[in-house]
């Protein structure tokens, strides 16, 4: 446990789940509109807008309204899983920056592992869905997580006709539907889910 609080990345994921519970709250409840922004755009701000989201519209946690969060706020928003993840790039190797790997999307499946724990039957899906969404950013099996834009998918590497969509496959596993998921609390006229931040797990 002491070597997981060193990398300090469960004081980020509280900082990421604060932010998204501080977004959700006043959009929710003084119907606000808000301006997310980080130094690039496409890191912090697309993991707080599509927690907000989930926080706000139970929509969100079923499988389907997930796979459209992903595809909206992190592929069609630009997000470079290409240049976070160091797909196909050795160490040191001729334009490959170190300095530009993170594990953003990572991050994000584990602050939503941290709400699927505190309020499991809100989620269609259960932990495994996410844990095999971080293995498959790895995997090169789906193109679905691979490039750093929406141009570079569709137009430079034809990614979607040259692989298979990772969406597909994660539907047809049907261990990965939460056997607690009460569709009828999930969808409860203004329910806004507030996560504890002092409870989240490793």
């Amino acid at each position: 446990m002491q070597l997981v609080e060193n990398t300090n990345w469960l004081s980020m994921a509280r900082l990421i789940l604060s932010a998204s519970r501080q977004t959700a709250f006043h959009v929710h409840y003084n119907q606000l509109p808000i301006l997310l922004h980080c130094r690039h755009g496409w890191d912090r701000a697309s993991q707080v807008a599509a927690l907000s989201q989930l926080l706000l519209d139970p929509h969100y946690r079923m499988r389907e309204g997930f796979s459209t969060l992903v595809e909206k706020d992190f592929l069609s928003f630009g997000h470079p899983f290409h240049t976070r993840c160091g797909h196909g790039e050795g160490k040191n190797e001729q334009g490959g920056d170190e300095g530009q790997l993170s594990p953003i999307f990572i991050q994000f499946l584990d602050c939503i592992f941290q709400l699927v724990n505190q309020f499991p039957d809100y989620f269609e899906f259960n932990p495994r869905y996410l844990l095999l969404q971080s293995e498959h950013i790895y995997s090169w099996r789906f193109g679905t997580l691979l490039c750093d834009s929406e141009q570079e998918r569709e137009v430079v590497a034809g990614i979607r006709q040259r692989t298979y969509c990772m969406w597909e496959y994660l539907d047809s596993i049907p261990d990965l539907i939460n056997p607690v998921f009460d569709r009828a609390t999930s969808e409860k006229a203004g329910d806004l889910l507030m996560p504890l931040l002092c409870c989240l797990e490793t």
